[in-house]
């Protein structure tokens, strides 16, 4: 009998990537057709739609990982986190025009740091904890998970236009489930030696100073 792991196709890191690649696209081009024939696509749809293209890219082309965190609780930590902010859909707006205002402002902030932080990750751009190239530079250079916490302030201003029980306590436990990735993922790649030097240089997770 042959081992289990010869069944496994060779490059099946690039098949998972382009099965990523085509859901998420195709989810993105409903997304962004139903904005636009709902009258919607202002700025800030504009700026989360060139994040996702940023993000499909990146997905695309990513190095393979050397190492990948099989602890499966944590691991759905990591894709609740990652998938929470559809969960947030479909909910009526609850504010006047200065919270509308003040939601899409924060939200088109989040969107642009995402992007930069994104651009800064580039082909290390991972969904699941994993080992890949260690980033310092840009605005990793300031805070460990520049991209968690841009998408911590995105729920804020969806919050800020939209707050009902609902989206605050989904806010409160999906902002919990990025932190707790933050902390199994530096806890994971502290076993390389390269990322236990950046971490000995850059303290903070989220906020310079803060956190």
């Amino acid at each position: 009998m042959k081992p289990i792991n010869t069944y496994i196709p060779k490059n099946w890191q690039l098949w998972v990537n382009i099965y990523i690649f085509v859901n998420l696209a195709l989810y993105g081009a409903w997304s962004g057709y139903t904005a636009w024939k709902e009258g919607r696509l202002d700025f800030v749809e504009v700026s989360f739609i060139v994040q996702n293209i940023l993000m499909l890219a990146f997905i695309l082309i990513r190095v393979d990982h050397r190492s990948i965190q099989t602890n499966l609780r944590h691991q759905s930590i990591a894709l609740f986190a990652f998938f929470s902010g559809v969960a947030f859909m479909g909910q009526e707006p609850t504010g006047g025009e200065l919270a509308n205002a003040v939601s899409g402002w924060i939200i088109f902030l989040a969107n642009i740091l995402g992007a930069v932080a994104m651009l800064h990750l580039g082909r290390s751009f991972g969904i699941l904890i994993a080992l890949r190239r260690v980033r310092t530079s840009g605005l990793y250079s300031i805070v460990r998970h520049p991209m968690y916490g841009a998408d911590i302030l995105l729920r804020i201003g969806f919050v800020v236009s939209h707050f009902n029980a609902y989206t605050l306590l989904l806010f409160i436990v999906s902002t919990g489930a990025y932190i707790a990735r933050a902390l199994y993922e530096e806890e994971f790649l502290s076993r390389d030696p390269e990322y236990r030097e950046y971490m000995h240089h850059v303290r903070y997770r989220f906020i310079p100073f803060v956190y």
